[in-house]
């Protein structure tokens, strides 16, 4: 059963909708609603925000365009269409999370989530598994029927698709994290909330992609990154949220950090800043240019908190990543 391969393909062709037309989102609750508490980490993408979106169709574009390996949106969403029964332009929005941070990378400790949302007919989605999997099974869970097969990747070693709406509301990941899903969506759990669902709220404001996660800072605090950057400051990091946003041909991101104390947050902006300096000296002229627009500061409203912001054109993007990249 390649249910793993499903969830990467749906959460693809929802990032690229903005380039291939999307739908109007839908009235109700939204993915988030449907989002268990029990989420250590949520990645939110807007494709109705990402409809033609010029900034984001420039970059991806440009990319395609150095590499002919890559795939652009329309063939990327063409694929998705044959081998699914889904169009992109019938995606509208998504929601990716999981559980358990620390193993959401592991392979066979996977714990993640796709709630997706649009004007499709899950039914096809479903129809569309049935002809990839021979293992296919039926099992009820909450006045749900659930589709699970063997994967092996995921925590559990199963994964499962659920319809929670008829009317183009789907969730696919690992079975325990659908059953949450479908416990909350029926309302026999409670959605998303505290401080992970507030950070969520702030990175997602006006974001075309967004996110917010539990910082597994003390795991992280002792790696080595290089260029002298000591990474155990981030053992104080218990918050991250990441936010994108476009102005017509104009990008800017968002990265917040929260740390345990002011004191902790201004010890993490110097390393930050520091490294940003090490970091603008590629040598690469366009690559530099845009690493000199980076910039860590403390958030004006809470001390605690350091916010690293980057504002430039799509085309002076594009050059850099292809600096990068190619």
């Amino acid at each position: 059963m390649r249910h793993r391969r499903i969830l990467v393909a749906l959460l693809v062709v929802v990032v690229t909708a903005g380039c291939t037309g999307a739908v109007p989102g839908l009235g109700g609750a939204g993915p988030i609603d449907q989002t268990p508490d029990s989420a250590e980490a949520v990645f939110h993408v807007d494709a109705d925000g990402l409809e033609g979106d010029p900034a984001t169709t420039t970059i991806l574009e440009s990319l395609s365009e150095e590499d002919p390996s890559m795939e652009d949106p329309e063939e990327v969403g063409s694929e998705f269409e044959d081998e699914f029964n889904v169009a992109p332009d019938e995606v509208s929005e998504a929601v990716v999370f999981t559980e358990d941070v620390e193993a959401a990378g592991g392979y066979g400790e996977q714990s993640v989530g796709l709630i997706v949302h649009g004007e499709f007919d899950p039914a096809d989605v479903v129809d569309g598994i049935r002809e990839q999997s021979t293992d296919l099974e039926e099992v009820e869970y909450n006045d749900r029927t659930l589709y699970t097969g063997s994967d092996q990747s995921l925590a559990g070693d199963t994964a499962a698709v659920a319809v929670l709406d008829e009317d183009g509301q789907i969730v696919v990941g690992d079975r325990a994290s659908v059953e949450s899903v479908v416990d909350t969506a029926a309302g026999d759990a409670d959605a998303l909330s505290g401080d992970l669902k507030d950070e969520y709220d702030t990175a997602s404001d006006g974001a075309l992609v967004s996110g917010a996660t539990e910082f597994p800072g003390e795991e992280l605090a002792g790696q080595s990154v290089g260029a002298g950057v000591d990474t155990s400051v981030l053992e104080s990091v218990t918050l991250a949220s990441y936010g994108y946003r476009t102005d017509d041909e104009t990008v800017s991101t968002e990265l917040r950090l929260h740390a345990e104390t002011a004191s902790d947050a201004q010890d993490l902006r110097d390393v930050i800043a520091g490294a940003l300096v090490a970091a603008g000296d590629t040598g690469y002229e366009d690559l530099d240019a845009e690493l000199d627009e980076i910039e860590a500061e403390l958030d004006g409203d809470d001390e605690s908190i350091v916010v690293v912001s980057y504002e430039g054109d799509a085309e002076d993007i594009a050059s850099a990543m292809e600096t990068v990249l190619y």
